[in-house]
């Protein structure tokens, strides 16, 4: 009976740590701040009307790299 009991511990134990883990793990790559693309890029990258502007742009150039 107590074995059961232990082990039932254990096992609970297991998964809350487990649980802990995966949660720690996706507050990383949630929180990633390491300003790969900065505050201003971000909003640019999420304005659709601008980034059509700048895909336009780039094909009208013909080279890769357009200055904004």
């Amino acid at each position: 009976m107590k074995t059961e009991k232990n082990t039932l511990l254990d096992n609970i134990i297991s998964i809350s740590i487990g649980a802990i883990a995966v949660l720690s793990i996706k507050s990383i790559f949630d929180n990633d701040n390491s300003k790969i693309v900065s505050e201003k890029g971000r909003r640019l990258l999420s304005d659709d009307i601008r980034m059509k502007e700048i895909n336009k742009k780039i094909l009208e150039s013909g080279s890769n790299e357009v200055f904004v």
